[in-house]
């Protein structure tokens, strides 16, 4: 968007006009719309925030599953072993599927 202007730099060099009826009534409006987009900035930054969080714990705890897999392969070695590699390609995949999904870039 750029930098906006406040409603009294808009009518700086002619004041008289904030006093018509129909501007005022704008200005109102303006009023309004200004609210509801700082309230949509809020909102967003918590919606961002919220998705981080969930990334985050996903990751956290396929990290702890799969360590706990390793374990379980090493105790039992009828289980095959933990391919780390492919635990991390994975989680790499994962990472670009939610960069996409909520339109962030890592």
């Amino acid at each position: 968007m750029g930098f906006m202007k406040n409603i009294n730099q808009i009518f700086k060099t002619n004041t008289s006009l904030m006093d018509h009826p129909e501007v005022e009534e704008l200005i109102v409006y303006c009023r309004e719309l200004e609210g509801e987009v700082t309230q949509k900035k809020i909102d967003d930054t918590y919606n961002k925030e919220e998705i981080y969080l969930q990334v985050l714990k996903d990751i956290y705890e396929s990290c702890g599953k799969t360590l706990e897999d390793q374990k379980t392969s090493d105790r039992f070695r009828e289980i095959p072993p933990v391919d780390f590699k492919m635990a991390i390609v994975n989680l790499k995949k994962y990472l670009e599927v939610v960069q996409k999904l909520y339109g962030f870039t890592l």
